[in-house]
């Protein structure tokens, strides 16, 4: 043996080291698919161990941007009351920059959020304030849209959502890519929570 090995250049350790191409490929976890295709169309990531930890980044977000509570608009009362946002009736002239949502899943292939009425009310993607900071917990990951769609489906039978989209595009200089077409570019920051 030890002869033809050396004529022929193999040995046991380089064979074991190569991969067949026809084999299936190692894949991430879902969760890590997702943040690195979220991140790539410029949203933010943020990973928080708790509620605590949410709060201060939640913080850190509105010091950085110089946005004061006042700034924010969000149609959910848990999270109004989470980050204590106080629900005001908004001047005809005066738009607000930045709204706070939750979302119903967080898809891992594409690195989109799935939000429907529940989240949005009857307002279309360009309706929404420039800058959106969404909240979701950590089993809110799906490998896909049809994963997504189902649990939609399951969780909602006796009644469906209106309004059902995704949240896709977060860098303007890739707007103008045919796959975000009737899309609006956003300022994103997605806060995932760990699951208590």
């Amino acid at each position: 043996m030890g002869i033809f090995s050396n004529l022929f250049g193999s040995n046991k350790k380089e064979l074991e080291n190569e991969k067949s191409p026809y084999l299936k490929s190692e894949k991430d976890p879902k969760e890590i698919e997702f943040a690195r295709n979220f991140t790539d169309k410029g949203g933010k990531f943020i990973f928080s161990e708790n509620a605590n930890q949410t709060l201060n980044y939640f913080n850190q977000i509105l010091a950085e941007n110089c946005w004061g509570i006042n700034d924010l608009k969000s149609e959910s009362t848990s999270l109004n009351n989470f980050f204590n946002i106080t629900k005001k009736p908004i001047q005809d002239n005066k738009k607000l920059t930045t709204q706070v949502l939750g979302c119903e899943y967080l898809i891992a292939n594409k690195g989109s959020l799935l939000i429907c009425s529940h989240q949005i009310k009857n307002n279309k993607l360009d309706e929404l304030p420039e800058n959106l900071i969404i909240l979701a917990s950590a089993s809110q990951f799906v490998n896909d849209v049809s994963e997504a769609m189902s649990l939609i489906n399951t969780r909602y039978k006796e009644d469906l959502p209106s309004n059902i989209t995704t949240l896709n595009a977060f860098d303007p200089n890739k707007e103008e890519d045919f796959l975000s077409y009737g899309s609006s570019t956003k300022n994103l920051y997605l806060i995932v929570q760990e699951d208590s």
